[in-house]
């Protein structure tokens, strides 16, 4: 099975000099958990809701500052073609929980998390994948 039959498809993303609170609002209206935040074009890196909560939020940064200070700064990318097994082990090998999905011309069409993989439907390797991303 490949990445882009259990992917969620489309992405939205920001700018790296947006704020906290515009990246939050976007988060809530589109009812997602992370964004891939750009740079002159290129994904500089990952925010996620949680990323916003314990970097800005539990720290007391005032929310009109730049995403840039809450996300991750490595964005970890598989093809849409790839195999569910490839990302799964991507996913594995560097303890992340979600990926972007980009086409041949590196094009980001969509993102692959965990729960993605439940679609798989392999418990087994789901569960494993889990198990190497929290130790």
């Amino acid at each position: 099975m490949q990445i882009s039959e259990i992917m969620h498809k489309g992405v939205s993303s920001v700018q790296v000099n947006e704020t906290i609170k515009n990246v939050a609002a976007l988060m809530k209206s589109e009812d997602i958990g992370s964004v891939p935040v750009y740079e002159n074009g290129k994904p500089v890196g990952f925010v996620t809701d949680r990323d916003i909560v314990v970097s800005c939020v539990a720290e007391g940064h005032p929310l009109d500052h730049p995403v840039s200070d809450a996300m991750t700064r490595e964005v970890i990318s598989v093809k849409e073609n790839a195999d569910v097994m490839e990302a799964s082990k991507l996913m594995k090998d560097k303890q992340v929980s979600r990926l972007l999905v980009v086409d041949k011309n590196q094009k980001p069409v969509g993102i692959v998390s965990l729960q993605d993989l439940t679609k798989f439907n392999d418990e087994d390797l789901s569960g494993e994948v889990i198990s190497e991303i929290k130790q």
